[in-house]
């Protein structure tokens, strides 16, 4: 009887290892871009233009979802449809690497090293959209005055 629970523990044991195995070396490869890189200093919000979303194919072929943006490898999202759901509202935290973070809010991607929250990012997001519609509207006003002008020289 006791060499049955032994061999069956060993089963166990080696399905155990197994398994372990194929899911690392099914793990998807990490992009250069994404490779991870020291911190010099804490950084604040920025965009990260490398970030996304990417599926493969692991173990029985099954599909899976990963995170990867720069300086983060990729990293398996769980719940991807409540984070979709979520992030149109709300910033949400996708990934954490080391001490950064990942934040994907209104369809975009951020990444930042110094522990922000939720409403930081919202706060910081909404005052970079400030500062550009400002960019754009005296942009916009400089072309119109540009214009005027050439018209009042030519006319």
């Amino acid at each position: 009887m006791s060499g049955v629970v032994v061999g069956v523990v060993v089963l166990l044991a080696v399905g155990v290892v197994v398994g372990v195995a194929l899911r690392r070396r099914s793990w998807p490869e990490t992009p250069a871009f994404a490779r991870p890189r020291p911190v010099t200093s804490p950084g604040g919000l920025a965009p990260d233009p490398n970030a996304g979303f990417f599926t493969d194919r692991g173990p029985l072929f099954r599909k899976r979802l990963f995170f990867v943006g720069t300086g983060c490898p990729p990293s398996l999202v769980a719940d991807f449809p409540s984070l979709d759901v979520s992030q149109r509202e709300q910033p949400v935290r996708i990934a954490r690497h080391g001490i950064r973070s990942w934040w994907w809010f209104e369809g975009e991607f951020y990444r930042e090293a110094a522990a922000l929250q939720a409403d930081d990012v919202r706060t910081w997001v909404r005052e970079r959209q400030r500062r550009q519609r400002i960019r754009q509207d005296r942009a916009r006003f400089l072309s119109a005055a540009e214009e005027s002008l050439r018209k009042r020289e030519n006319g």
